[in-house]
Parts: C-alpha cells; sequence; structure tokens
C-alpha cells in the first residue's frame, strides 16, 4: 500500500486531487494528513512514498511556498492532476454582523471580489481550507470562513453558495517522490520541469541563451516564472514548464545539456501532461 502525504484535515480540496490519484493509478492509498505543505514535503522526504500538493490555480496563480520546496527538497515530479475549485462562504451570524472571516491564503486571491465587498472586516489567514473549516465549526458568534463548496452544510446561521471569482476556476496538484521517477511512454504527451538557477546573475543576455536553446528547437514553453534566490534583491531562479520529455525526448535533452554548459539546471521531474 501506498503511503501518501497530503495537506489535510480531511475533506478539502487536496483529498479529492489523493481520489482522482486513486482512479488514475488504480492502486491502495495510506492517506496521511498534514497541517502545512512544507510538512508535507518533508513527509516525502522522510516517511511517505509520495505527496500530493498544490502547484498552480487559476485565478492566483503559482503556490510560491511549493516552488520553493522544488528548490530545496530532493523531491521530483512524477505526474499532475487538475481540481475544479468552487469556494462557499458561511458565518455563524447573520453576514451584516460578521467580523472576522478565515480564509486559506491561496484562497484569498480566489475570491476577491467576495472579500472587497465588505467595507471593514478582519481576514485570519489560515493554512488549509480545512482549517477554515474547522475554525467555523467552532460557532463563535461574528465569525464566518470561505470553504471548499462541497463542504458546505446547513448547520450555518448564514451561508452563501458561491464567493468564487470564476466559475472556470482550476487547482493543479503535482505528485510528489524522493525516490521515483516518472517512465515515459511513445504516444503519451509528457512535460518536463526545471530550475535554471543563476539565469539572472548579471550578466547580458544569460536568460535569453536558456530560452533560444528551446526556440531554436522548436520546443514549446507552457510556463515561466521567477522566484527570488533569497540572496540579495535582483536576484532569481527561474522555473520552465516545456513539452517534451527528459532524456528521452532529443532534442529536449540536447537543449538541457547545452543550458547546461553556461547555467547551474536541476531537473524538477518529466510526467505525463494533461
Amino acid at each position: 500500500m501506498i503511503k501518501a502525504a497530503v495537506l489535510g484535515p480531511a475533506g478539502t480540496f487536496s483529498e479529492l486531487a489523493v481520489e482522482k490519484y486513486k482512479e488514475r493509478t488504480n492502486q491502495k492509498f495510506n492517506t496521511v494528513f498534514y497541517p502545512t505543505i512544507t510538512k508535507v514535503v518533508n513527509a516525502v522526504e522522510n516517511e511517505c512514498d509520495i505527496g500530493i500538493v498544490p502547484i498552480e490555480n487559476t485565478l492566483d496563480g503559482f503556490v510560491q511556498v511549493t516552488l520553493d520546496l522544488l528548490l530545496e527538497k530532493k523531491v521530483s515530479i512524477i505526474n499532475e492532476l487538475v481540481i475544479p475549485i468552487q469556494f462557499a462562504f458561511a458565518a455563524n451570524s447573520d453576514i451584516k454582523e460578521v467580523e472576522r472571516i478565515y480564509a486559506q491564503f491561496k484562497t484569498q486571491g480566489q475570491c476577491c471580489k467576495f472579500l472587497e465587498s465588505f467595507k471593514s472586516i478582519k481576514i485570519i489567514t489560515t493554512e488549509s481550507n480545512g482549517e477554515s473549516v474547522q475554525k467555523i465549526r467552532e460557532g463563535a458568534e461574528g465569525e464566518g470562513a470561505i470553504i471548499p463548496r462541497h463542504m458546505l452544510d446547513l448547520a450555518y446561521k448564514f451561508s452563501i453558495d458561491c464567493v468564487t471569482d470564476s466559475y472556470e476556476n482550476q487547482t493543479r496538484f503535482i505528485v510528489l517522490s524522493a525516490d521515483k521517477k516518472a517512465s515515459c511512454k511513445k504516444g503519451e504527451h509528457y512535460k518536463t520541469s526545471i530550475a535554471i538557477m543563476d539565469a539572472a546573475d548579471d550578466r547580458p543576455g544569460a536568460l535569453f541563451r536558456v530560452l533560444e536553446e528551446f526556440a531554436q528547437r522548436q520546443i514549446n514553453l507552457s510556463s515561466i516564472i521567477s522566484r527570488p534566490t533569497k540572496k540579495g534583491l535582483g536576484k532569481y531562479y527561474f522555473f520552465i514548464d516545456i513539452d517534451g520529455c527528459y532524456p528521452e525526448d532529443e532534442n529536449v535533452r540536447q537543449a538541457i545539456e547545452t543550458i547546461s554548459k553556461h547555467s547551474m539546471v536541476k531537473i524538477i521531474g518529466s510526467y505525463s501532461s494533461l
């Protein structure tokens, strides 16, 4: 049985991602919930076979803590999942009496219009949507929470069925492993994620040299994002997702090998692309 580390508690979108992965792989899982994304990834390194964490959202972009952990930890992406995301609002009093709202740090960016509708409100940031649910279930007067829509029930004095900024909202989850690599099969579409560790150093054209290698080989870049190195202003890492499988795809292998001659490259994983 596969031991899977997941952002908890049970019932939130991360657990839905686990259930989808179970269906895809037709394997049995022992799901272990952890309170933060950092603890999930640490568990993958030390005590679990895989971990499933969010990395990107339609409305709020990339999950920064996940990107940082992909650089810091010895884990690889072996698969990805996309889950539709919708939120509801629940309160233990009439909405006019609400003074505090619990909302997970990425959830806030997906429900901006609703939160901006309040003239005066204190937003309390939680580590997970499950924590927001736990807070509102404690039943304190004057409190509300933005929670996963599928977790809304009739126990609250006030509720709104949907407060998400878009009905097309989705979150991409990644499956991580410390010792497994995804095997590429012919006929399937793959994505390779890499990090360029030093392309933003003070060298004219450094990033261009990286991108040129992909452009010359007609390799599509599905995303590129920068993250600070935390070693000084103006210093960044670059995360790049490209079409193709490393090292089986000859064009991808040659491009990365050439880039590695002038920049430090970390291969984060090659995996089946949705």
